[in-house]
């Protein structure tokens, strides 16, 4: 008897021992690789199942497929990956390759772009394409996302670019296969097609202040007021929510001590005008990318400043990168207060957090 069950242990090994992968046919493999601000890799397979099910192995891991999931990333024409909608795996740690700044007037200046590419941008809501690879005071033209990046088919450059959209602003450009330092997955059975696409992200562009202009007019009581983005980013040295004020230069200067405690090579601070008040609005530490605060409004009400706040979130399974970050914007308002409240775009009042009350210097 023991021999028996031995017997059929050992056929049942060589049984699995022999086992091919039953990929699907028409297999396709599509990947992006992400670097920088992200380090994933994502991985569409395209095919067509028979039976409902089939398996691939990818860097000798084996992967089961069937029919594709709702998910924000699914395509038509793609197969679910051991139950998800894309095969993920890390990248490696790279050394920066892009940095991109902008001012409040839309101007770019890129000093570093060692892949030489095309430079894309995001403020969070829509998509740049920048006029020149380097150099200074570069314009942008508004363009379908990532499409045209790499070797994404436009349906992967439409999802890609709907998926890193919300995350702040970010830019984005294409590395050279020569400077990618991991190499292309293995698939077995080989497939049909292989795209490899690799990404450099830069989260958290700076906005830096442009040259001043004419001096808004001053608040009228109980209008509208004009508020104009001084800078904004994503690493300021401020753990906790928080809003301040400040009426003076000195206040000034530490508000963009603050905003740029974290960041090497700030900006000079912009000179603070005779009867304005420039506001920072802290989030705080978060745990990853895709949080961030911008102002779309002001009113002035009785002395006290109320800004319309936008505040940003990563929705459930978003591409984020993974990084701590504090997001952060400055504004300038004609005017000299004492007070400030925020609310939302439906006039709520908002709550950053402990520590968010106002404080004027």
């Amino acid at each position: 008897m023991k021999k028996t069950m031995m017997g059929a242990a050992l056929l049942g090994t060589g049984l699995l021992a022999g086992c091919t992968m039953t990929g699907p046919g028409s297999l396709r493999v599509h990947e992006v690789a992400l670097y920088g601000g992200t380090q994933e890799r994502i991985v569409w397979v395209y095919g067509a199942l028979e039976g409902g099910r089939g398996s691939v192995k990818v860097n000798g891991t084996p992967l089961d497929l069937r029919p594709q999931i709702s998910d924000p990333l699914a395509l038509p024409g793609t197969l679910s990956v051991n139950g998800a909608a894309t095969y993920r795996l890390p990248t490696s740690t790279v050394t920066p390759k892009l940095a991109v700044t902008r001012d409040t007037l839309g101007r770019f200046s890129v000093p570093v772009n060692e892949a030489r590419g095309t430079v894309y941008f995001t403020d969070g809501r829509t998509w740049l394409r920048l006029n020149g690879a380097s150099g200074a005071n570069l314009t942008a033209l508004p363009v379908s996302g990532l499409r045209g990046a790499g070797e994404l088919t436009d349906a992967e450059a439409d999802v890609l670019s709907r998926a890193l959209t919300g995350q702040g602003p970010l830019a984005v450009t294409v590395l050279p296969e020569a400077e990618v330092p991991d190499p292309r997955l293995t698939v077995e059975p080989t497939p049909a097609e292989y795209r490899h696409t690799a990404l450099y992200i830069q989260s958290g562009v700076p906005t830096l202040a442009a040259q001043p202009g004419t001096p808004a007019a001053p608040p009228t009581a109980g209008g509208r007021v004009t508020v104009t983005e001084l800078a904004s980013g994503t690493n300021a040295a401020q753990n906790n929510p928080a809003v301040q004020l400040a009426t003076s230069q000195s206040a000034l200067n530490a508000l963009y001590r603050v905003a740029y405690g974290n960041q090497t090579g700030a900006p000079g601070v912009p000179a603070l005008r005779t009867g304005e008040t420039v506001v920072g609005v802290f989030l705080g530490q978060r745990p990853t990318g895709g949080y961030g605060v911008r102002v779309t409004g002001a009113s002035v009400q009785g002395g006290t400043l109320t800004l319309t706040v936008e505040i940003r979130s990563p929705g459930a399974g978003a591409i984020t990168t993974q990084a701590l970050t504090s997001p952060w914007t400055l504004v300038r308002v004609p005017g000299v207060f004492q007070s400030v409240q925020l609310v939302d775009g439906s006039g709520r009042p908002v709550q950053l957090g402990g520590g968010a009350g106002g404080q004027t210097r």
